[in-house]
């Protein structure tokens, strides 16, 4: 049996909380707020502060309602920093928004009903890869 990571930092921004842990991070956006290139931007910057040169998974939690505008995915150069996505949707509602945004995904969105499903799972890829 494994323990899971500890949070190492929390950092809020003005639309986002930001959870990182030793091998990935956990992202809540706001309640209401929207996502575009330039806010997915600022988030993977924000995590390279923290990792620098290492990997990453990335763990978003859709608990809240938010928006994505889908073309972020396409856009962001930040995917060869990431080692796996896996989306928290515990809404059916969400989960169907999420299969329409993984069309524009470089990387398949795995999708979790709890953030403690999320974190195991991503433990466990992270142990298969050696991370």
């Amino acid at each position: 049996m494994f323990t899971m990571s500890t949070l190492v930092q929390q950092i809020k921004l003005d639309f986002a909380t930001i959870d990182l842990y030793d091998t990935y991070v956990v992202c809540s956006v706001h309640q209401g707020e929207s996502l575009d290139i330039d806010r997915v931007v600022l988030l993977h910057k924000t995590y390279r502060k923290h990792y620098g040169d290492k990997q990453y998974g990335y763990i978003f939690d859709r608990t809240s309602s938010f928006t994505i505008n889908p073309i972020s995915y396409m856009q962001c150069p930040y995917y060869p920093d990431v080692t796996a996505f896996a989306i928290v949707a515990p809404n059916p509602d969400v989960k169907k928004t999420v299969l329409f945004e993984e069309k524009f995904s470089k990387m398949p969105l795995l999708i979790f009903d709890t953030l403690e499903e999320a974190q195991v799972w991503m433990e466990a890829h992270h142990r298969k890869l050696g991370i």
